[in-house]
């Protein structure tokens, strides 16, 4: 029994302990993209998915998808924005 005791003090003294602190990460900025200006059909998914990569590479970031892109009123939007 003592040596049961021993050893889980011995154990719990090497355990690690992280740092604390407050991680504050910036809102996502929604991404909303047409086509040239008219509006995407539901159908063209894929497409507007391009044009939404290569906004965010033109603003040297990266498309950040989620469940929660969605098509509306003729425009994908991508509310997790670029990155």
């Amino acid at each position: 029994m003592a040596a049961t005791l021993s050893m889980t003090l011995a154990l719990s003294a090497c355990a690690s302990t992280a740092p604390t602190g407050t991680v504050r990460m910036a809102a996502a900025v929604p991404l909303a993209v047409t086509n040239n200006g008219q509006p995407f059909a539901f159908h063209e998914g894929a497409a507007a998915k391009r044009v939404a990569m290569d906004a965010c590479a033109a603003q040297g970031g990266v498309l950040q998808t989620s469940i929660y892109d969605r098509f509306d009123n003729g425009a994908w939007v991508y509310p997790e924005g670029c990155a």
